[in-house]
């Protein structure tokens, strides 16, 4: 996919949302809001909706993404929002942050774009820049064969996130796991059939 045309065009507009999801806002209501200093990183973190809102609530907050012109809209939304972000732009698979420097990820819809041969990799960076302690909540698709047409037209493919994915990119060793559970991924035009699970690395 030409993910700079894609936001060029305004084409994004069927993953995009006018608000930070449900199982986000969720999450950070049974966590609580963080301690001051921590920092969160939105890996995807595309035109910035959550991790402007992860700001909101408090944390220092890191978004990457590779897209340059998602970026510079996520720039702007901040900018409207009058809240801080430092946006950057990265790779998922050789993410631009510290080591062990980061409190709480999230990933709404990456990883399940991250073919099978590069998720080693990917699950080996968010190891990398978790501090002991820190949570990650993942979702993404559960079918691959429910792929919304808009996007089928670009020759995306997605690799899902079940249960036998979360154990073997995830593994007990470094994270403690809590259920994979099924949501509905919302956009602004189809929903997606997902699951969503919070891990915490040990």
């Amino acid at each position: 996919m030409d993910w700079e045309k894609m936001y060029e065009t305004g084409e994004f507009a069927h993953w995009d949302f006018v608000a930070p999801s449900s199982e986000l806002v969720a999450t950070i209501a049974v966590l609580g809001l963080p301690q001051p200093g921590e920092v969160a990183l939105d890996i995807g973190c595309g035109a910035g909706r959550e991790a402007i809102f992860l700001s909101q609530c408090g944390y220092r907050t890191i978004g990457v993404d590779m897209t340059a012109k998602a970026l510079e809209i996520a720039r702007e939304r901040a900018r409207e929002a009058g809240v801080s972000v430092d946006f950057r732009q990265g790779n998922a698979l050789d993410l631009p942050i510290e080591d062990e420097s980061v409190d709480f990820v999230n990933d709404r819809g990456c990883f399940h774009l991250i073919p099978e041969a590069d998720r080693s990799r990917y699950a080996s960076e968010v190891l990398r820049v978790m501090k002991s302690g820190a949570r990650f909540l993942l979702r993404g698709c559960r079918d691959a064969n429910a792929v919304p047409k808009a996007v089928e037209e670009h020759d995306v493919h997605f690799e899902p996130i079940t249960e036998d994915v979360v154990q073997h990119f995830f593994p007990t060793e470094y994270f403690v796991h809590g259920p994979v559970l099924p949501l509905q991924l919302i956009g602004n035009q189809k929903a997606l059939p997902g699951n969503v699970v919070l891990l915490r690395k040990k």
